[in-house]
C-alpha cells in the first residue's frame, strides 16, 4: 500500500471508528463466553461467565450455582477485574481480578466489605481472604 494522504486519512478514520465503537486494541479483547473455575468456601465451583466489553468497561453475567448474576468491571491492557454480588442471607460481593493471556485468564477472587483478613461465611466458618480462579474461553 502506498502512503498517500488519502490512505493515511482512511487509516486514521478506521482507527477512530474502532475507538468510538468501544473496540479494544487487537489482542486485548476479553468479550465472549468463559468457563470459570474457582476455589471457593465450599470447594471448587464452576461458572459460565459472559463478558461484554466496551472500551475498558466490562459488563456481563456470572452463571453458576447461584443462577445468573450481573457483573461489572474494567480492563486495563491484559489486567481485568469485575465484581459479582451473590445473594444471601447474608449476601456478599466478590472481586475477581486477573490477567488475560490469549484464551485463558488466571487470578484471585476476594470477598469485599468484610472486616479483618478473614471472611465469616454463611455457616460462620472462617475462610481465607482470597481464592484462586482461572477461566478458558469457550467456542462461540
Amino acid at each position: 500500500m502506498r502512503f498517500t494522504s488519502r490512505n493515511v486519512r482512511r487509516s486514521i478514520s478506521s482507527a477512530l471508528l474502532a475507538v468510538l465503537a468501544g473496540c479494544a486494541p487487537p489482542g486485548h479483547g476479553v468479550a465472549g463466553r468463559w468457563q470459570l473455575s474457582w476455589r471457593g468456601r465450599i470447594g471448587t465451583e464452576q461458572a459460565t461467565v459472559v463478558l461484554q466489553q466496551r472500551g475498558r468497561a466490562l459488563s456481563g453475567s456470572f452463571g453458576g450455582a447461584h443462577g445468573g448474576l450481573p457483573l461489572s468491571g474494567s480492563l486495563d491492557g491484559t489486567k481485568l477485574s469485575f465484581t459479582v454480588d451473590f445473594p444471601g442471607p447474608p449476601g456478599y460481593r466478590v472481586l475477581f481480578s486477573g490477567v488475560a493471556q490469549a484464551d485463558r485468564i488466571e487470578g484471585t477472587a476476594q470477598p469485599q466489605g468484610v472486616n479483618g483478613s478473614a471472611f465469616a461465611g454463611h455457616g460462620g466458618e472462617v475462610a481465607p481472604d482470597y481464592y484462586t480462579w482461572s477461566a478458558r474461553r469457550m467456542a462461540p
